[in-house]
């Protein structure tokens, strides 16, 4: 699954695409919005099962909807990616119910590798802080036959 990054149409479709085979964020409803080359958007309403022990949204599904989105938004270069670190500061709770939207965007890339900030907000409040760092596997290596 690769796309010429300068066809935003073609880059629209791949994201797509890659969502429809992407099980995790498909089973926490997380939704494809906006797609610029460098931007993504992507939300995800906070369900009761998501809920921590403080009755406010468990940081590792914010973690995986901003990772998720980090793959995304590195995706708009035309080639799927995987992530190679990451980091999040929590700043503000994301309650059951709410919708958090989590908007990434590319700051550098370099080889296979980009980095990219995402910001996550619930009600116009920002509630998380994320970096990380995508890279594209390299190309599977054919087997020869002895």
């Amino acid at each position: 699954m690769y796309a010429d990054p300068t066809d935003m149409n073609a880059i629209r479709e791949l994201l797509h695409e890659i969502l429809r085979n992407d099980p995790a964020p498909l089973h926490l409803g997380i939704d494809l919005g906006e797609i610029e080359q460098g931007r993504v958007s992507m939300s995800m309403t906070v369900s009761d099962f998501m809920a921590n022990s403080h009755g406010i949204c468990h940081g590792g599904y914010l973690f995986t909807l901003a990772d998720t989105t980090l793959a995304y938004c590195c995706a708009t270069a035309g080639a799927p990616i995987v992530t190679r670190n990451a980091e999040i500061t929590f700043t503000a709770p994301a309650h059951t119910g709410k919708t958090v939207t989590a908007t990434a965007t590319r700051r550098v890339s370099f080889g296979r590798n980009q980095i990219c900030d995402v910001v996550l907000e619930a009600d116009g409040h920002v509630v998380a802080y994320f970096t990380g760092q995508g890279t594209t596997p390299p190309a599977p290596k054919t087997q020869v036959q002895a």
